[in-house]
């Protein structure tokens, strides 16, 4: 049998790629809230799992629906925001819906909606008729009304997914049966990966942004083996399809989270053919969309190190790369069972998360900005000066405590946060639907149903050059060689420096800094991560289920913190940025990339679960050929050794940045990798362009 995508369709993905990114994101009216709206009205005093999962389907039956020429995976969210009304919609009806949406709320980020990743191989294995029938045998086994009507609303969901592949069968050209997967199992990896975009769409459908795909390289496997064996797919017609889906992605305009390798549950080496296409296809499309996620280990393939370099040398960004050892032990110790350990995988930016078995991810408090790390140790050195026999290890004591009060204000404003949101008021029918094991269990995701409870980030070890820098000017400058008092430090910081340049010098040049394999700074660095996740560890449990988890991940949030805080005594001046994520300030590490990961190494902690980033950025043309191939093999290898959990990589050269800059329209599919995530170059602000710009480039 033939392949099963026509060959007038193949390689159509780039203009997808293209009409998707001409289309419109914004526009003055969210038609989700209206359809969604009417549904609240009709179906006012049901109970209320029942009344979201009619929302949702009815969202799903009267959403406009739009179709490419030429695409091979139905489904788009262009029709979602528009910015003219429907003819069968007036001003007035859709501001009253609007009031009425609004007036009756919904879960946010902050609260646990999005950022997960649900259930797809139960999902594939069952298709939507079969988790409907589970539904219903748990219903005879749950008779109790609040069970009853979770149950039923799950159904509900599932009957408006089908309804919606139904819809798209009628208006898109994709070679796909979209009735069958309507009800069915899908029994082609054409028809699996187009019901994983239904459902991903689905979710955008609800307002949920940084959806994952998982590990699409794992449940996606048994498809293509069974499809390549019979002859009915070839390498070439899979690739184009995740190229159909990637351009899809684009069109969103939000991170997709995408996992390939690492082991399987077993401990064996997860790397298939599927593993090489999906990294491929993200090389092609080369969006900033596709946040592709690169788990490694001992046993990784040289072909996998290799095919990784070639994806990151076009300058996108991705993979990601992520440690198994360094990331496993941890979630062990954590207390989650090895099996499951081991199927770890990433959403939005770098969030560790468990597909499929656990509540959406929670990160923040909207209109809580805290503090920093820097902040506490600045309170810490004022306190610590004002002693008679001040010392390193009091000034360490003092920050602990500092830190402490921090996180203890964090952790009391999400618990009182997401105390607002009880899940009798605020189900999750369609998300419970594809987590284990809220349909046994009879249990909605936020309220029990789940197999492994939330994460909730609580940030802290971010900006650690910018801690361990500091601490080590001060332990050898102050303590050790006594070249300066406390006091004399506090004052030079409150002066900014001002007419104290020698004094920075020393700061900036006596001390070592971060990142240059330099056991005396590393150490500091190490303890400080160390005392960071000690203290958010013995945090009190997340409102209604969970726990916090250490990240040293801050996106762009290093600028912001930085215009917070003062002058600091590894000479930084007051309001420019701190250190970026874990990485060494920027042109501070001058001793070369391997130095880099030999610091990084010695700061292995196991217990920053949240997620960890560290960037570096190498010039292009001394990555070039086979030699640049090996020489970037052996620095992933080393990566891997040094058991450091997560590195991020551009190869992106600062003349094409800076050219960028003046000449932005011959630059506007320019991607770079900025921190958790990759963005166009061209449509970042002038002070993040400037943090891009400003990391050393390695060679």
């Amino acid at each position: 049998m033939a392949d099963t995508l026509a060959v007038d369709n193949a390689t159509r993905w780039r203009e997808v790629l293209s009409a998707s990114r001409q289309h419109p994101r914004d526009g003055r009216y969210d038609l989700r809230k209206y359809w969604r709206a009417l549904a609240y009205r009709e179906h006012r005093g049901e109970p209320e799992p029942v009344v979201r999962a009619q929302a949702f389907a009815h969202v799903l039956r009267h959403i406009g629906l739009h179709a490419y020429p030429g695409e091979a995976i139905a489904g788009s969210r262009a029709e979602f925001v528009v910015n003219e009304l429907p003819a069968s919609i007036c001003e007035a009806d859709y501001q009253q819906a609007l009031a009425e949406h609004d007036a009756r709320g919904q879960r946010t980020f902050q609260a646990g909606f999005d950022h997960a990743t649900p259930d797809y191989p139960a999902l594939l294995a069952a298709g939507i008729d079969g988790l409907i029938r589970r539904a219903q045998a748990s219903r005879e086994r749950h008779a109790q009304a609040a069970e009853q009507a979770f149950l039923a609303a799950v159904a509900i969901c599932l009957e408006g997914l089908g309804a919606l592949a139904e819809r798209y069968a009628a208006i898109s050209p994709a070679p796909v049966d979209l009735r069958h997967l309507a009800h069915q199992s899908p029994r082609t990896f054409h028809e699996a990966l187009q019901l994983v975009w239904l459902v991903h769409l689905a979710f955008v459908s609800e307002g949920r942004y940084a959806m994952a795909l998982g590990r699409i390289d794992q449940y996606l496997w048994p498809f293509y083996r069974a499809d390549v064996a019979a002859g009915r797919l070839s390498p070439e017609t899979a690739l184009d399809l995740l190229c159909h889906t990637w351009a899809k992605i684009e069109e969103l305009g939000e991170i997709t989270n995408i996992c390939v390798g690492g082991l399987t549950p077993k401990g064996e080496d997860a790397t298939n053919e599927l593993s090489y296409l999906v990294i491929e296809a993200t090389r092609l499309v080369q969006s900033p969309r596709t946040n592709l996620s690169a788990r490694f280990h001992d046993g990784s393939p040289e072909r996998y190190h290799r095919a990784c370099f070639e994806c990151l040398r076009t300058g996108v960004g991705f993979p990601a790369l992520f440690n198994d050892h360094a990331l496993i032990p941890g979630l062990v110790e954590l207390g989650i069972p090895l099996e499951t350990a081991r199927d770890y995988s990433m959403v939005g930016c770098i969030e560790t998360y468990f597909a499929g078995r656990q509540p959406a991810w929670g990160d923040g408090v909207p209109g809580f900005r805290g503090e920093s790390n820097q902040q506490c140790l600045d309170r810490a050195l004022r306190a610590i000066a004002t002693e008679p026999s001040p010392t390193y290890e009091k000034l360490v004591d003092r920050f602990r405590l500092e830190l402490r009060a921090f996180f203890r204000q964090c952790a009391d404003r999400v618990n009182e946060y997401v105390a607002r949101f009880p899940p009798e008021r605020f189900p999750d029918p369609f998300l419970s639907a594809l987590t284990q094991d809220c349909i046994g269990r009879a249990r909605d995701i936020n309220d029990g149903g789940a197999m492994v409870p939330r994460f909730y980030k609580c940030a802290g070890g971010e900006n650690l050059a910018s801690l361990a820098d500091s601490l080590a000017a001060v332990k050898k400058l102050v303590f050790d060689e006594r070249q300066l008092t406390l006091a004399d430090l506090v004052a030079s910081l409150d002066a900014d420096f001002a007419g104290l340049e020698p004094l920075r010098n020393l700061l900036l040049n006596a001390a070592p800094k971060y990142g240059n394999d330099d056991p005396y700074v590393d150490k500091i660095a190490a303890a400080m991560l160390e005392l960071v996740t000690e203290e958010v560890m013995a945090l009190p449990p997340v409102h209604g289920g969970g726990r916090f988890v250490a990240c040293a991940a801050g996106n762009v949030h290093n600028i912001v913190r930085g215009k917070q805080v003062g002058a600091t005594p590894d000479g930084r001046r007051a309001g420019e940025p701190l250190a970026d994520a874990t990485s060494p300030f920027f042109g501070r590490d001058r001793q070369g990339p391997t130095a880099i990961l030999n610091s990084m190494g010695r700061t292995a902690c196991r217990q920053v679960l949240g997620g960890r980033v560290a960037n570096l950025k190498f010039e292009p043309e001394h990555f070039a050929g086979e030699e640049g191939v090996r020489r970037f093999g052996a620095f992933t290898r080393l990566f891997v050794e040094r058991r450091i959990q997560e590195l991020q990589v551009n190869f992106t050269g600062n003349a094409i940045l800076r050219d960028a800059r003046q000449n932005p329209e011959r630059y506007r599919n320019l991607v770079v990798r900025v921190s958790g995530f990759s963005a166009y170059f061209t449509q970042l602000s002038p002070e993040v362009q400037d943090d891009v710009i400003r990391r050393r480039a390695h060679m």
